[in-house]
């Protein structure tokens, strides 16, 4: 048996995007990336680097098949999923706590070469003009209230769901349930429009295939 095949890095985001705090900005501590590669099923631990608090987790899985990444608890039991699916080619980034009292761990579930990231919230990619994307994928909105044009092109093989949950994060250091809604839920191909209220905000987009977003800021 050969040695495994790196991940193509063509379905993942560059490792040295540039990412900073802003003016109002209060969810989640700055520190060096993790960055650990692998290939089928296994359990990642972060390094004392990653501080407790929201951390953006990025992955990205090669090929077909089932793959999921689940956190552990301090009793090693899973909790529930950051991700879990069939997409083939996968890549995602959700936002997850790093706990206070002992290091993250998280189980990935594949059968593939796979990248994992562990970054800052602030590394997350910002909501500007248009945007395309593929999968799930944690958001940032600085601007002022604006309306969202959402085209959901659908799974790679039909149907497949998208959802937005929208957190106004000014003044919170956690992902909690205050402030935070359901902006998007449904199923299929849809183009559409939702409100967005004024960020500082993070968006956290569950899709099944690939999407593209406008973003219209309302100006007053």
């Amino acid at each position: 048996m050969g040695e495994p095949v790196a991940p193509d890095p063509s379905v993942f985001p560059p490792a040295a995007r540039e990412y900073r705090l802003l003016e109002g900005w209060e969810f989640g501590p700055v520190f060096e990336p993790f960055t650990i590669t692998g290939r089928g099923s296994d359990v990642i631990t972060t390094p004392a680097r990653v501080p407790a608090g929201p951390v953006l987790f990025e992955v990205a899985h090669q090929g077909g098949g089932h793959f999921a990444v689940v956190p552990l608890d301090r009793r090693n039991k899973e909790g529930a999923s950051l991700f879990n699916t069939t997409v083939p080619d996968y890549r995602g980034s959700t936002v997850t706590p790093a706990p206070e009292d002992r290091p993250l761990r998280l189980r990935l579930i594949g059968e593939n070469d796979w990248v994992a990231r562990v970054k800052p919230v602030a590394a997350a990619r910002r909501l500007e003009r248009t945007m395309a994307g593929y999968g799930d994928e944690a958001l940032l909105h600085l601007g002022g209230a604006a309306d969202l044009r959402v085209d959901f092109k659908g799974s790679p093989g039909g149907g497949g769901s998208i959802a937005l949950w929208v957190h106004e994060v000014t003044g919170q250091t956690e992902l909690t349930h205050v402030g935070r809604t359901l902006a998007l839920n449904t199923s299929d191909r849809i183009l559409q429009t939702v409100p967005l209220p004024p960020g500082p905000a993070l968006l956290l987009l569950i899709a099944e295939g690939p999407w593209s977003l406008t973003v219209r800021e309302l100006g007053f």
